[in-house]
């Protein structure tokens, strides 16, 4: 309901005479006087039974039985206009039946029905899930819908079949296919490049994957929960923000990271297992491409991609930790 009256206010501000208007709001708002001026009326059940100049109405049932000497712009979720209206109807609701005569229609909806009695003297344009013409429109009629039945005339008719939820989820899905194949394969450069400026930490991180891959898998996944908490307890103070947002963009920089390294350490344990002799950057591809294979197992993909960031995210923290050590010992020494 909130949404339908945020629509109306838009709509609102495309009357071309909005200097005088009514207002009338309440669960039950029914108009059965004449009202020489323009309306704006919402609610849950909005009855228009006597004329006025031009209307702005949203609810869940609207009823319009009396005519209307200007415009409409109408948003419910079932609309039925029963009288002719002289100007142009906008209207956007889940079922729309149009019974009355307008000047143009420009109409969206899951269900819009245009009946036998109706005239378009102009143009009309339809979005819906299901569009039935029984009427007459002069000029052209635009359809864009699920499906069409015409039965009536226009002028002329120009319809294309929409794609429907079911179609804009392939469209949706394949988008995301297409997004994921493109982070795979960069993230799988970004390996490679770390791999060849940064070796020696490369190998220190990989090291401490396949030193103690159990360890690291329990002590990184809660790292990463108490990390969460951390940065959330940071942001919601004016002071801890500055540090929750640098410890944020580290923390996600670790995430991103912590599946290369994974990748380093699987190819290496594969490459040892069979005795293969090759350079690390081919360790590394190796590794990658069964790890992102593993990923994409249903339902055992997520388990296992939790184990590998945590497994990974673990092994950093840890990396960073001796090496600190190290520099404060030898500082000290």
């Amino acid at each position: 309901m909130k949404r339908l009256i945020i629509i109306t206010l838009l709509l609102i501000l495309l009357l071309p005479h909005a200097q005088a208007l009514q207002m009338l709001s309440g669960d039950q708002v029914s108009v059965d006087s004449p009202i020489d001026d323009d309306l704006f009326a919402a609610g849950n059940t909005v009855t228009l039974n006597a004329p006025v100049t031009s209307a702005v109405l949203a609810g869940d049932n609207i009823t319009i039985n009396a005519p209307i000497s200007g415009d409409l712009f109408v948003a419910g979720g079932q609309i039925v206009v029963n009288s002719d209206v002289t100007g142009k109807i906008v209207a956007a609701g889940g079922d729309i039946d149009l019974k009355g005569d307008a000047k143009n229609a420009v109409i969206a909806g899951g269900t819009i029905t245009i009946h036998s009695d109706t005239v378009i003297s102009r143009d009309a344009v339809i979005t819906g899930g299901t569009v039935t013409n029984a009427g007459r429109i002069i000029g052209n009629l635009t359809v864009r819908a699920e499906n069409f039945y015409n039965t009536g005339s226009a002028g002329s008719v120009d319809f294309k079949k929409s794609e429907g939820l079911q179609g804009l989820k392939i469209r949706l899905q394949r988008l995301m296919n297409i997004l994921y194949i493109l982070m795979t394969v960069g993230f799988l450069i970004l390996g490679i490049i770390l791999l060849k400026l940064f070796p020696a930490q490369f190998f220190r991180i990989e090291e401490e994957v396949r030193k103690s891959p159990l360890k690291n898998t329990i002590v990184g996944f809660v790292l990463i929960i108490a990390s969460l908490i951390l940065i959330i307890l940071l942001a919601v103070t004016i002071v801890g923000f500055p540090v929750a947002l640098i410890i944020g963009m580290l923390f996600i920089m670790a995430l991103m990271l912590s599946n290369l390294f994974v990748s380093f350490a699987l190819g290496r344990k594969i490459v040892d297992r069979f005795k293969i002799k090759t350079n690390d950057i081919l360790i590394f591809v190796l590794g990658y491409i069964i790890l992102s294979i593993l990923f994409i197992i249903p339902y055992a993909g997520w388990f296992i991609r939790i184990v590998a960031i945590s497994l990974g995210f673990g092994a950093i923290l840890y990396a960073v930790y001796t090496s600190w050590q190290r520099i404060t010992t030898h500082t000290v020494s």
